[in-house]
């Protein structure tokens, strides 16, 4: 079997951000074969944030994906950054129970600009997802953003043109969307039936 392909993750948040890698077996610059699930062909990434949605978002990232039918992605936790000090990223990683080798930054700023970064989760209070997102796209870093995307359409129109000026990824983090049973409902629905 193959080694996994690696992409990196961050939690981008309120108080810190980690950075968590994923494995699958693509190891080359050749398109992602799981472009269905994660539309990027080689991806580092990020998260931001430690409120409870991070919190879970980044333990549910850790856990042995072959508990899920999937033996092609790993995921590692690598770094998390905090908006008042690196020790409270720190405090995150160990929280999260990530490697102790995650680095931890003391500002947003420090992650969106780590070249190791791949994509970033934004999960700060839903009043910042417009400049936390935006501060990710402009730093040329694809993001996957928690709900409500925004607070309004403009800013979300925005976002939307920034990342297609940049051909970056951008989505909500509307994870019902990948529900088995949502997935057979619009399968139906695409079939006709």
């Amino acid at each position: 079997m193959s080694s996994p392909y690696t992409v990196r993750w961050g939690i981008l948040g309120k108080v810190s951000f980690l950075r968590i890698s994923i494995r699958t077996s693509n190891c080359s610059n050749e398109p992602n074969p799981h472009h269905h699930r994660f539309p990027i062909t080689r991806t580092n990434s990020h998260l931001s944030a430690t409120g409870g949605i991070a919190v879970t978002f980044t333990k549910d990232l850790m856990l042995d994906p072959s508990t899920r039918g999937v033996h092609d992605i790993a995921h590692t936790v690598t770094a998390a950054a905090s908006s008042t000090s690196s020790q409270r990223a720190r405090e995150f990683l160990t929280e999260c129970h990530c490697p102790s080798s995650a680095s931890a930054y003391g500002s947003y700023e420090e992650l969106v600009h780590d070249p190791n970064v791949d994509i970033i989760y934004v999960a700060t209070p839903h009043s910042h997802h417009y400049q936390n997102t935006m501060l990710c796209l402009l730093a040329g870093k694809p993001v996957l953003c928690e709900k409500a995307f925004t607070v309004n359409a403009a800013q979300t129109e925005k976002l939307i043109s920034v990342a297609k000026e940049k051909n970056l990824f951008l989505m909500e983090a509307v994870w019902t969307r990948f529900f088995p049973l949502s997935i057979q409902i619009r399968s139906l629905i695409e079939r006709g039936e």
